[in-house]
């Protein structure tokens, strides 16, 4: 599980030939022409946004841009393939912005942007003030309530300049992240969980499989451990079920919803039962039942499918129904 991980470098490019750079990073790197806020919404932690500007400004910022090409490799890659290229007459000049680290906020976001002012000394900037503001020996944190393994279009509004190198920022951040992020939790607290896998056909390794795609796709906390054990269904009467234990800050009501999402298909085929237990209690599927729906399990099913589907890639999503396909095959 993430819980930060870098953002995309910044590269101010100054020029006389704005059209002829432009031309390069997209002919020689695959550059795409974009707008900042799509750019920042496309790239990755190996992308390079680069704002090429005139040659006047003192300074440059994000508005003097008269292009801006987003790059998906680092800016050192760059700068090697416009040298080896012969191409150095198209620049005039080129500065680093500063450097991007972007956190996931699973709990309450003023907390942990308030904390983290504190440690760093941070000051709450826009993105045109902080890429603008900021030296390349700077740093940027940005927050998200989304997974962070992919690229993040979410991001919420405060971002913090910090006057450090990010090898420091990220350096603190190892050491006192976990500890931010579980003092920024509504109860201050992650939950031990533990969910009980039972297929009357016995198909247990292919649904364990589609329950840990989700869980690290959801990037919801860690496995703790996991085993076979007896599960009383029924008063006398064990069946035996595969368990695995899971740490997580999502409440033990939000882990239900998505095994509920799990238990049928999307055409509501019932495949698999999980149950979940917190505290050594079992939590029932009643205790989450949609206010907009009064009637079965399968049509809640659906209903937290669909909020299941939008937290995930369309990637994801045919892999996920692809699982599903390949067990009803069996």
């Amino acid at each position: 599980m993430l819980l930060f991980r870098m953002g995309p470098r910044y590269l101010f490019i100054r020029s006389e030939d704005i059209d002829g750079v432009a031309d390069f990073l997209i002919s020689n790197l695959n550059g795409q022409l974009t707008d900042f806020e799509s750019g920042m919404a496309n790239a990755s932690e190996y992308s390079t946004i680069c704002f090429i500007t005139d040659t006047y400004p003192e300074k440059t910022y994000i508005e003097d841009a008269k292009k801006i090409v987003l790059v998906h490799d680092g800016s050192s890659v760059i700068l090697s393939t416009i040298l080896n290229n012969q191409a150095c007459s198209l620049l005039s000049r080129v500065d680093y912005g500063p450097t991007s680290i972007l956190m996931r906020i699973p709990g309450d976001e003023d907390k942990l942007v308030t904390r983290l002012q504190e440690i760093f000394h941070g000051v709450v900037v826009d993105w045109a003030e902080g890429i603008g503001v900021g030296e390349k020996d700077d740093t940027i944190i940005s927050f998200t309530n989304r997974e962070l393994r992919h690229t993040v279009s979410e991001l919420k509004k405060p971002k913090l300049l910090i006057e450090q190198p990010a090898r420091l920022v990220k350096d603190k951040l190892r050491l006192e992240g976990f500890r931010l992020i579980t003092q920024s939790l509504e109860e201050s607290q992650w939950y031990e969980l533990r969910i009980n896998i039972y297929d009357s056909y016995g198909r247990y390794e292919d649904h364990y499989n589609r329950l840990i795609f989700i869980l690290s796709k959801l990037e919801v906390g860690m496995i703790l451990g996991e085993s076979w054990t007896k599960d009383y269904a029924v008063m006398l009467y064990s069946v035996l079920v595969y368990q695995v234990r899971l740490y997580t800050f999502l409440k033990p009501l939000e882990v239900k919803k998505i095994l509920v999402a799990l238990e049928y298909t999307i055409d509501g085929q019932r495949i698999i039962d999980f149950d979940l237990y917190y505290k050594n209690k079992k939590v029932y599927w009643n205790e989450v039942r949609s206010p907009k729906n009064r009637k079965t399990k399968a049509e809640d099913s659906k209903i937290y499918r669909k909020d299941l589907y939008g937290k995930l890639s369309p990637e994801s999503v045919k892999t996920l129904e692809n699982m599903e396909k390949a067990i009803l095959k069996r």
